[in-house]
């Protein structure tokens, strides 16, 4: 009897270990980072769905440190401390708190979706490949694509945070609307966001975009009939973006102060709070949080604006349930009447309230003094709190005080800053 035995060879795919692979991937990082010393600028989208928009950053690698500012503050500058990682791949980490990336994501600051979100963007991210002249990084939370390339060398981050401010101005405006071939598009943007909504008969398109210094630039290239589109050029001649393929454009439609309060309704809320209330509509207020005391709630937030861009806009809230810990939300639906450039009318909506106004028939005999009684059928004047003899200082505004035609006394200012515990 011969006995055999058949083996087969393992051939070596790697002639290194997987650890050292990683380690050596990391050095060629972290060399390549490093030797950027005019820094990198970063395409940087914070929350998951990128519903804010994208933000242009500034990284510099030196040693154990980073250097980090923002076009949110581009005079502001921050170091901290950071490493490269391996994370089911590599990875950048800040280390230590740094004020200007951690202004994306401590969710103690009252930006983006308000306290206790925030942004809600990264501190730590993939690598999922890198060059001396790009990095591709990936969001751990997020998952969103952050593109890094060299800072140009003919610029400081000053005078680049100066430009990119000069072109925010041009482009940044109350309205839009966008013209593919022959096609007339109108366009939806949130108030404070760089984000886009298209609606094309039964199709939503939802465009995230950043300001770059010569024009904008969407997050991923978007698709409208045939065309593909994802940089647009600004034309100061004509006041209008232009595509990289020059078949499509953005252009500023006109709009009035009345027009620009209304219809970003479901898109921006304006809140109330305490010190914004007129005299005379104190006591409605008052009463309205103190009912809601006496059955162990508390008022969290009261807005003009919607729940969400699928709700009817009226005058929304947020009262919390103290035993059960929990937040109840609603709105008192309204229609509003345009009267002419800064005046609109009031005239609540039943119907609606009771259809899809939530919690807000069930909250009515603590809020209604305040939340109908004192606004319906009423016409309001808006006063902002820039001058917009240039209409596009309308996204600059932060405030309107609107006050009752018929009786000066009456009114009340509302800011776009949220206000919790009002």
């Amino acid at each position: 009897m011969i006995l055999t035995s058949c083996m087969h060879d393992t051939e070596e795919l790697f002639d290194k270990p997987a650890a050292e692979r990683m380690t050596e991937s990391l050095q060629t990082y972290r060399d390549l980072l490093t030797a950027q010393t005019n820094g990198w600028l970063v395409e940087y989208y914070p929350e998951k769905t990128q519903k804010y928009g994208g933000f242009n950053l500034y990284f510099r690698f030196e040693g154990e440190h980073v250097t980090v500012r923002s076009e949110i503050d581009p005079a502001a500058s921050a170091t901290s401390a950071w490493s490269m990682g391996s994370d089911m791949g590599p990875t950048i980490n800040f280390d230590t708190y740094n004020t200007v990336l951690h202004y994306f994501s401590d969710p103690a600051i009252n930006q983006g979706g308000g306290q206790g979100l925030n942004y809600e963007g990264d501190y730590e991210f993939y690598v999922e490949n890198g060059t001396e002249t790009e990095f591709i990084l990936r969001g751990k939370k997020t998952r969103n694509i952050i593109r890094m390339t060299p800072f140009p060398a003919n610029f400081s981050w000053g005078e680049y945070g100066n430009s990119l401010q000069r072109m925010r101005d041009n482009v940044i405006v109350p309205a839009y609307k966008i013209t593919v071939g022959n096609r007339e598009i109108a366009i939806e943007k949130s108030i404070g966001a760089n984000f886009f909504i298209l609606k094309i008969n039964d199709e939503t398109i939802y465009a995230p975009f950043m300001v770059t210094l010569s024009g904008i630039k969407f997050y991923t290239p978007i698709e409208i009939g045939n065309e593909t589109l994802q940089l647009f050029t600004y034309h100061a001649e004509d006041d209008n973006l232009i595509s990289d393929q020059r078949n499509s454009v953005i252009s500023f439609p006109s709009i009035t102060l009345s027009n620009y309060f209304v219809d970003y309704l479901t898109l921006t809320n304006w809140y109330f709070k305490t010190e914004d209330i007129g005299q005379e509509y104190l006591p409605a207020w008052d009463a309205a949080k103190d009912s809601l005391n006496k059955d162990g709630e508390t008022l969290l937030l009261m807005w003009f604006g919607a729940l969400d861009t699928d709700f009817p806009a009226g005058i929304s809230f947020a009262c919390w349930d103290e035993e059960n810990n929990a937040a109840w939300f609603g709105t008192y639906v309204y229609d509003f009447e345009i009267i002419n450039d800064n005046r609109i009318k009031f005239v609540y909506n039943s119907d609606k309230t009771v259809k899809d106004g939530i919690n807000a028939e069930w909250y009515a005999h603590r809020l209604q003094d305040f939340t109908i009684a004192a606004f319906d059928g009423k016409t309001f004047t808006l006063e902002p709190d820039v001058d917009i003899t240039n209409p596009k200082n309308f996204t600059k505004i932060q405030n309107f005080k609107l006050t009752d035609t018929t009786n000066p006394n009456h009114w009340v200012n509302v800011g776009m800053k949220t206000v919790i515990w009002p």
